[in-house]
């Protein structure tokens, strides 16, 4: 009766008319093929946190290393997400700093993609919810950078207008600068200060991605005088500094000031900006004399900025510094302190041996710093040996103490001359050398010489 059964669940119909059987197919689990990809993707879902942080993390190294499983991600695309973004609302302080680290490298490999919209808009509405949680459910500081930075990323990366920037700024600025701030002298610490001042790079890191006519009037009105309250407390004073220097960077500084608070009367903008270059350099140089004296303020120039103070000498001298950095022995040049801002950012996030990777691989990257890496081709066997060869010398000669060479006295061109004739002498002498080594070789002479020696 069993056997009956289970030929029922397998036969669909048989036809009496007809000598066939038509079958219902036995339905079965649908297996795609594993990678190792799918095998981390899996992880995600596992009950046991530390399963899942071994997942994430496994998930990163593949980021950081290259484009291999790229087309697995704009496959399983809209899995992931969901996956890390559940890690990230769910997990505990360690699984929600991987998670916010791999969010963000999604962002940065799935940028050019169409579904970078849905990174930005399913991220910013989680993030936001778990930023804003009661006091007494507060993350912890790392936690809470985490999710800042992610933010940030995945903002700056997939967000595709001016308006969805600011709404992710706007929620950073009510941590650095709540509106009751600017009214009291005193604030009370709702995050600490060192946690503010990773807060002012992750503001900034998106201000740099905004053009000057894309920053909306009234939503950063007190800016610049908050940033001047900054400057002065030990741990914050670098961030805001930099920041200060980024808003004259914008050329955009009547959306930073508070015209209902501070009366300004000028008749041009140039003339508003003079002045307030005036108060801001005043300041920075009473915290760089305060940074000579005073032990934590010394400490803190030391770690994060250079014995003159970039900042100090471009409102000194009103030119950004220029900034360097060497990936695989190429150099990157930075001039502008949107690009500097971007680095430090960048780097902080990823990490400085990733980052050096990404340069050296990430198109995104490249991009952003106008990188393009130089790949020495590899050697590879000749199939003949040519007969004759060309032996090409370019010759520089300095002109004489600068003078045009129309003006060389007679003595100064004869040697002039003999230089590029012994230079060119010595080229030909080459060529003849490697001539009758190549005839020498033709007849035999140099395989007979090797035989008796």
């Amino acid at each position: 009766m069993g056997k009956e059964n289970k030929d029922k669940r397998r036969y669909d119909e048989v036809n009496d008319d007809e000598d066939h059987v038509l079958l219902r197919p036995v339905p079965t689990r649908f297996r795609a093929a594993m990678t190792p990809f799918s095998g981390y993707m899996q992880k995600l879902e596992h009950k046991k946190a530390s399963v899942r942080e071994d997942g994430l993390s496994a998930c990163i190294k593949i980021f950081n290393e290259g484009k291999q499983y790229r087309n697995n991600l704009e496959i399983h695309f809209l899995t992931y997400l969901l996956q890390v973004l559940n890690c990230l609302e769910k997990g505990l302080t360690r699984e929600k700093q991987l998670a916010s680290q791999a969010l963000g490298l999604m962002a940065i490999t799935l940028s050019e993609n169409e579904n970078a919209e849905e990174i930005y808009m399913n991220t910013i509405s989680l993030v936001t919810e778990l930023l804003l949680v009661p006091n007494e459910q507060r993350l912890e500081p790392c936690g809470f950078i985490a999710l800042v930075e992610s933010l940030a990323i995945v903002t700056s990366f997939c967000a595709s207008n001016s308006k969805q920037i600011q709404e992710a700024m706007q929620l950073i600025w009510e941590f650095i600068c709540p509106k009751s701030k600017l009214r009291a002298p005193s604030r009370n610490q709702v995050v600490a200060d060192t946690t503010l001042s990773t807060l002012i790079y992750a503001w900034l890191f998106l201000l740099t991605k905004l053009e000057s006519w894309g920053i909306t009037y009234h939503h950063w009105q007190g800016a610049i005088s908050w940033f001047l309250t900054l400057l002065k407390e030990d741990a914050t004073c670098v961030a805001a500094g930099e920041a200060l220097a980024l808003i004259f960077d914008c050329d955009s500084i009547d959306k930073f000031i508070d015209n209902k608070t501070e009366e300004f009367s000028f008749e041009s903008y140039n003339g508003l900006r003079k002045y307030i270059k005036d108060i801001i350099l005043k300041q920075l140089e009473n915290t760089s004399m305060e940074a000579k004296t005073a032990l934590p303020l010394k400490q803190m120039f030391n770690n994060a900025a250079r014995a003159d103070w970039d900042v100090l000498m471009y409102f000194k001298e009103d030119k950004c510094p220029k900034y360097y950095d060497r990936f695989d022995g190429q150099k990157l040049i930075l001039s502008s302190w949107s690009s500097i801002i971007q680095l430090k950012f960048l780097k902080n996030f990823l990490g400085e041996e990733e980052f050096s990777n990404h340069m050296l691989q990430n198109e995104v990257i490249q991009h952003l710093f106008k990188f393009v890496p130089y790949y020495e081709e590899e050697d590879t066997p000749c199939l003949y040996e040519p007969t004759l060869n060309k032996i090409e010398s370019r010759v520089y000669i300095h002109a004489a103490q600068g003078k045009d060479p129309e003006l060389l006295t007679k003595s100064e061109t004869k040697k002039e001359r003999e230089q590029i004739k012994s230079i060119i002498d010595r080229s030909k002498t080459k060529l003849l050398n490697k001539r009758r080594t190549f005839a020498k070789e033709r007849k035999g002479n140099a395989y007979l010489d090797e035989v008796e020696q």
